[in-house]
């Protein structure tokens, strides 16, 4: 059984008034399913506004969906409300991006950290619950000495340290990462990862790993969802998704990211001089338009008159690598 499990999710957002003449619907997530066992990592990747976030958000209950299912520990968790809620959070939590937003800044470390600890564990006196802290934030590799210290004393590493540690003080099932590097250094980037890892295996952790970072997702991740305009277009293990992209925008993102060694821009540049209409810096769909067809196909080269009536399916071929498109790219190794 998945410890969770996400069924056609769905959220919109409107922007101006319900009267406004220029009232605009976003469909930021678009019947989105997929499901993480326990001790894995599912990692969603895409571009600025593919809704990424929204779902992560969704499957945290920080925003109600508008249809679809979410299932925590075989517990349908979509409408909990009130104290329901608050008692099945205790089995998922929250790193999130900005380690400089996430902390407040006026309570101290041990108050931060252990504040879970007061919803979910009351029965804990005070010094109960400092040792608690002080265990996991030397599992988090921060001393214990710390505790009484403010956010503003720390750099941004160790404030994500901090924050991944308030995540594990109440013992999740899964955390929700969402960003969880992208605003460190480069070589911080690598500690928190590896300690990411550490902390999976010893706690046997599911991790939902929100990023747009392909070079990060390849090195963390189980398997790979691939978002674009609230659909996942592609899903399946990271290996298989990398050495094999079948949906021409996953094609496109693995071909944007950045070549460091000389040689390897020039085959890069030799490949893709045949066709450089899949860009993917080309039109996108406006904000309002139909949900009707693929919405990749006003960037894709490969587009044909039958994808403006594609209703977006994921559709498994070999070794459950899924992919929604017509016309699907030939395997072929990278």
């Amino acid at each position: 059984m998945s410890l969770l499990k996400v069924e056609s999710l769905r959220k919109s957002f409107a922007s101006g008034g319900i009267w406004s003449a220029t009232r605009k619907v976003t469909h930021a997530v678009s019947d989105v399913s997929f499901e993480v066992a326990r001790g894995e990592t599912l990692a969603i990747v895409g571009e600025s506004g593919s809704g990424k976030s929204t779902t992560a958000r969704m499957v945290m209950r920080l925003l109600d969906a508008d249809a679809g299912n979410i299932s925590l520990l075989g517990e349908d968790v979509t409408c909990l409300k009130g104290a329901a809620l608050r008692r099945k959070r205790r089995h998922m939590q929250m790193v999130f991006q900005d380690p400089f937003a996430s902390l407040n800044p006026r309570m101290k470390i041990v108050d931060s950290v252990g504040e879970g600890l007061r919803v979910h564990a009351p029965d804990l006196n005070r010094q109960q619950r400092r040792q608690r802290v002080a265990e996991i934030l030397q599992q988090c590799g921060m001393d214990a000495s710390i505790m009484d210290r403010y956010p503003h004393q720390f750099s941004g590493g160790q404030r994500q340290r901090i924050g991944i540690a308030r995540a594990l003080v109440v013992s999740p099932d899964l955390l929700v990462l969402d960003e969880p590097v992208s605003a460190l250094d480069v070589s911080v980037q690598a500690q928190i990862l590896n300690l990411l890892k550490a902390l999976q295996e010893k706690h046997n952790l599911a991790y939902l790993f929100i990023s747009h970072d392909l070079s990060v997702v390849r090195h963390v991740a189980d398997r790979v969802a691939v978002m674009f305009a609230g659909h996942i277009v592609e899903q399946g293990k990271v290996e298989d998704v990398y050495a094999h992209p079948r949906h021409p925008y996953t094609r496109a993102l693995l071909d944007a990211r950045p070549v460091i060694h000389p040689a390897q821009r020039r085959e890069n540049n030799a490949e893709n001089a045949v066709s450089n209409d899949d860009d993917i810096s080309a039109k996108v769909l406006e904000a309002g338009e139909p949900d009707s067809g693929c919405p990749y196909r006003h960037r894709c080269a490969q587009a044909q008159a039958a994808c403006s009536d594609y209703q977006i399916e994921l559709a498994a071929n070999w070794n459950n690598h899924a992919v929604a498109c017509l016309f699907p790219l030939v395997a072929n190794d990278r």
